[in-house]
């Protein structure tokens, strides 16, 4: 069970992975959650520097999907902000997102990261397909009462099989 919530990168935040080194390795496709991934949950917009990083990560070549399970609303508003696609409501981890995403763009799995900060969600999702996971620290410690609960399942997996160290990035 530990391997499907293992993250293959685990970095501090969205600004601290190596995109050259994704890039290197093949990655075409980044999916970014929202909520604590790219933005706190109370903050409506994206930030200067998130929006300058998306549009450095477009000159790269990188194509940019936000894939979040967050409203309708909300995430049109991030993605309309940053110029990119979205898929809303996206029951992460379940499995179909990801692919409707895939076969959306004619992307293999082995060309997309998904970058969140939830092991039981993002982490899961991403793994369970062999997308390269990316686990980033969450940005607030304000969350939603379901995210609340699978932070109390994300502890017990790290306690148990150890899938991180809290504090120790590596990628």
């Amino acid at each position: 069970m530990s391997n499907l919530f293992k993250p293959v990168i685990y970095q501090k935040d969205i600004f601290s992975i190596n995109y050259d080194k994704l890039s290197n390795n093949g990655i075409r496709y980044l999916l970014f959650d929202i909520d604590n991934t790219i933005a706190e949950t109370n903050v409506r917009k994206p930030s200067k520097k998130v929006i300058k990083l998306f549009a450095e990560l477009k000159l790269k070549g990188f194509n940019i999907v936000i894939l979040t399970n967050a409203v309708p609303w909300r995430a049109k508003r991030f993605a309309k902000t940053l110029d990119v696609d979205v898929c809303y409501l996206a029951c992460k981890p379940a499995s179909f997102n990801y692919k409707k995403i895939s076969k959306k763009y004619n992307i293999e799995y082995g060309k997309i990261a998904a970058i969140g900060d939830q092991l039981y969600t993002d982490v899961k999702g991403a793994n369970k397909l062999g997308i390269l996971s990316i686990l980033v620290e969450p940005l607030a410690k304000r969350e939603s009462f379901i995210t609340k609960y699978n932070r109390l399942k994300e502890d017990k997996i790290i306690k148990k099989d150890k899938v991180i160290v809290r504090g120790v990035f590596y990628d």
